[in-house]
């Protein structure tokens, strides 16, 4: 099978591709305060000047409690997904944030090729999938050394 779609298309720089690794690193090690405060502005979605210290709060709970108590339980996280997208819409409409175009796009399609995938195995998990791909990225940018600190980081929250 081969699935084209030449709407999904988009270049992104080094610089965003660098940015979304420290997002994804910074996520799954639970440093809010690096992901909103650097990430978040790096990849866009905050303007660069904007005092966050009253968004971190706000996020964290919402972050915390929505994706990472999920962890890769695929059905916690379809149960969590509805609250944690009102929540989210809520804090969206209230803060300036901007969705960079890449990024709705790699989210297009991330969420396609999940419904495929789902449809022929409904325990399919993107993010086990994706994990051997991720690890190579973030080694690639962060370096082994850096990177396995990191990793040893992860392992301690779970």
């Amino acid at each position: 099978m081969c699935l084209l779609d030449f709407g999904l298309c988009a270049e992104i720089d080094l610089q965003s591709r660098k940015a979304m690794t420290s997002a994804i690193v910074h996520l799954l090690t639970g440093d809010f305060d690096s992901l909103i405060a650097r990430d978040a502005k790096d990849l866009g979605f905050l303007p660069e000047d904007m005092d966050v210290s009253e968004l971190k709060p706000i996020l964290t709970k919402i972050l915390s409690e929505g994706l990472l108590q999920s962890g890769s339980n695929l059905h916690a996280r379809k149960r969590n997904l509805m609250n944690i997208s009102n929540e989210l819409n809520e804090v969206f409409f209230r803060y300036p944030f901007s969705v960079p175009p890449f990024f709705a796009l790699i989210t297009r399609g991330l969420g396609l090729l999940e419904g495929i995938a789902l449809s022929g195995d409904s325990d399919f998990d993107i993010f086990q999938a994706s994990y051997p791909y991720a690890r190579k990225r973030a080694v690639k940018i962060y370096g082994k050394h850096r990177f396995g600190r990191l990793q040893r980081n992860l392992t301690q929250l779970e």
